[in-house]
């Protein structure tokens, strides 16, 4: 259709067509175009959103690795079984140390991905830490545990050295 239009403009013999004619005539064509960016457009948003998820998920992840257990705080009693850092352990456990009845390791990757966006979030959602002797049992919600998180790890990065490569 281009092609013969194209011919059509630069044929002098021929009477050029109006505007509104041509226009008609690419309508189709033209609508094709258009979904096929918008389809490309979509699909690179979710390929975005999926990076931006992930993203997300690693600073949470890497923020609780950092804050879990320190050894150079065994002795400090805000790094140990006691407070924001014990609750911290609980809710590492809850997400990626699930057991079945009989013991077994669970592997859930939508629980972890789902306990981690919730956690980003900050949601009111309850859920129950216990600790692996089953002694302990807390109930607090995403947002508590996302304030725990936030606090300790900027307790530990005031406390931290600079690294020589950041300053």
């Amino acid at each position: 259709e281009l092609h013969s239009l194209m011919e059509t403009l630069v044929n002098p013999n021929v009477v050029p067509p109006v505007i509104e004619d041509v226009a008609r005539s690419m309508t189709t064509r033209i609508m094709e175009e258009l979904d096929g960016a918008h389809s490309c457009m979509d699909g690179m948003n979710g390929a975005l959103a999926g990076l931006y998820e992930s993203g997300r998920a690693l600073r949470l992840m890497l923020k609780l690795a950092f804050v879990n257990e320190r050894p150079e705080f065994g002795i400090d009693k805000n790094w140990s079984e006691s407070g924001d850092c014990y609750i911290l352990k609980l809710f590492r456990d809850f997400v990626f140390h699930q057991a079945d009845g009989a013991g077994r390791p669970v592997i859930d990757l939508g629980h972890v991905v789902s306990s981690l966006n919730k956690l980003d979030a900050a949601d009111e959602e309850k859920i129950v830490l216990a600790s692996r002797d089953g002694k302990n049992i807390l109930v607090v919600s995403y947002a508590d545990v996302a304030r725990c998180l936030e606090k300790c790890y900027q307790e530990l990065c005031s406390n931290s050295v600079p690294h020589p490569a950041l300053t």
